[in-house]
């Protein structure tokens, strides 16, 4: 489900974060522009899971009308 998606990207999301708090001091640009990578996968994931549960309220709002 979409939902569920949404909050394994999350998780994702805060794994990243807090390896890039612990490690920020010491990152290199290589390690940065992994970082920006991972977090713009991220942002596609959490896009595409959007985008699916978009679907699914319409076409609820669709079944809901008929």
């Amino acid at each position: 489900m979409a939902e569920t998606k949404i909050f394994e990207i999350l998780d994702e999301a805060k794994e990243l974060d807090a390896k890039i708090a612990k490690y920020k001091d010491v990152a290199d640009q290589d390690m940065m522009m992994v970082w920006m990578d991972n977090i713009l996968k991220l942002v596609t994931k959490l896009g595409k899971a959007e985008e699916e549960l978009q679907e699914r309220f319409e076409m609820l709002e669709d079944s809901l009308e008929k």
